[in-house]
């Protein structure tokens, strides 16, 4: 059941008036976060330290490796290279070539040096991790300097599988045992050292390619491509800065703060918010009509049924009530807006307030003294009602009517609650009353 301007505004005072403080606390606490987030936002921010990145210098190393093909055989052709592979075989490609490959990438760069240092190490490992004997033969070194970003510096050379398997067993002969595990592997240690970004910076990396015999075959197990990245910062204090929400968030707040706080105040001390009985009335009865709204049907009762004595029911509730608890039903008059319930002799009524129905009722007493302060005119005994007088023409008879018996202007028509003045009996009598007398 839809609620009607004067339903809202009384509901809308009804809930300021009860609630006025909480919400004057609840605009006053949006006025505080909205006042301290403004001056912290855009006021005094403050500050606060940040890292900044002034060089970073990124270098990849990786192994690269191949055998040739030097023996006639059934699959492949002699010179044939075999490259990137996990197993070569020993008897047709012995020797594997292996090329070391590093380039670095900087913003900016100045006298840059790459070394390079391969080495073979061959050594017998227990199962904790104990070494118990290690050979270190070295490879190839290399040393480039003034190298660009992104310029390749390469270091080559190459094993033969046939002489490092036989080295391997002449050190586990001479030693005469062999405890552990024999490992054989080459390790690049590579550095990089130069000015990156103005500042002077350097990277080391250390890279193993390990390297299994079975006799037949061999295998190379290469880590793939390896980057390093070495950055220098600097800390430094800045202004604090803070988003978009924040920034007009804060403002937000404090102006609806203020507003509401604003709008309460003024609304609590320029009007008055307590609701009348009269008006409390109103909003009870329209809690019962949405409450009972399907109990009630609108249609117009005969003539008759209004003919029997009428009982007045305090509230809308309780004519459902008995209507519910006597199985008859609620019938709204479509005319008057009163409710009706028939049962038996009695026809049971609840008419509802109008909203404002006492403020009007005071207004109208208000005028109706002050009407009649002003003029100065008596009603007539017995009419009930205020007559509208009519000045007396210059000949001495009225406008309209004329006058009675007695001399007493009546107008030709005068509406007292709607009914015509000469129609009223007591009108009447009055008038022939006076007749009378003065006969």
């Amino acid at each position: 059941m839809a609620s009607d301007p004067n339903e809202t505004r009384l509901r809308l005072r009804a809930v300021l008036n009860a609630q006025s403080t909480a919400i004057l606390v609840v605009c006053l606490l949006l006025v505080a976060v909205g006042a301290g987030l403004a001056y912290t936002t855009h006021v005094d921010p403050g500050t606060e330290t940040q890292t900044r990145t002034v060089s970073s210098l990124t270098v990849e190393s990786e192994y690269r490796h191949s055998a040739t093909v030097t023996e006639p055989n059934a699959v492949f052709e002699t010179g044939a290279v075999l490259d990137e592979r996990s197993t070569y075989f020993t008897r047709i490609a012995p020797e594997l070539d292996v090329s070391v490959a590093t380039s670095y990438a900087a913003s900016t760069a100045e006298n840059v040096t790459v070394e390079l240092a391969s080495a073979l190490v061959i050594r017998n490992v227990g199962e904790q991790g104990t070494v118990y004997w290690r050979e270190t033969e070295p490879l190839a070194s290399e040393t480039v300097s003034n190298v660009a970003p992104g310029e390749p510096v390469n270091a080559s050379f190459t094993l033969n599988s046939t002489a490092i398997d036989g080295r391997v067993a002449a050190i586990e002969e001479g030693l005469g045992a062999s405890p552990g595990q024999t490992e054989t592997f080459v390790r690049t240690e590579v550095a990089v050292d130069g000015s990156i970004g103005g500042v002077p910076t350097t990277s080391t990396q250390t890279l193993d390619m390990t390297i299994s015999h079975d006799g037949a075959t061999y295998s190379v197990s290469d880590p793939g491509v390896q980057s390093a990245t070495t950055e220098r910062t600097v800390s430094e204090t800045v202004e604090r800065e803070y988003g978009v929400l924040r920034s007009f968030g804060g403002p937000l707040l404090l102006f609806v703060g203020l507003v509401g706080a604003g709008g309460i105040g003024y609304a609590t001390r320029e009007y008055d918010l307590a609701l009348t009985p009269a008006e409390r009335e109103y909003l009870s009865y329209r809690d019962d009509r949405s409450e009972f709204d399907e109990w009630i049907t609108t249609f117009r009762l005969p003539g008759s049924v209004h003919e029997r004595p009428t009982a007045e029911a305090g509230s809308l509730r309780d004519l459902v009530d008995f209507a519910i608890d006597n199985d008859t039903g609620v019938v709204k008059d479509p005319e008057t807006g009163a409710f009706h319930a028939v049962f038996g002799e009695f026809i049971y009524t609840y008419r509802p307030p109008a909203p404002g129905s006492a403020a009007d009722e005071e207004t109208a007493d208000g005028a109706e003294v002050g009407g009649g302060a002003d003029s100065g005119a008596t009603a007539p005994e017995g009419t009930g009602s205020a007559a509208t007088a009519s000045p007396p023409s210059e000949d001495g008879d009225s406008p309209d009517g004329g006058t009675d018996d007695a001399g007493v202007d009546v107008p030709e028509e005068a509406d007292v609650w709607g009914t015509d003045a000469r129609s009223t009996d007591d009108d009447a009598d009055g008038i022939d009353g006076q007749s009378d007398d003065r006969a």
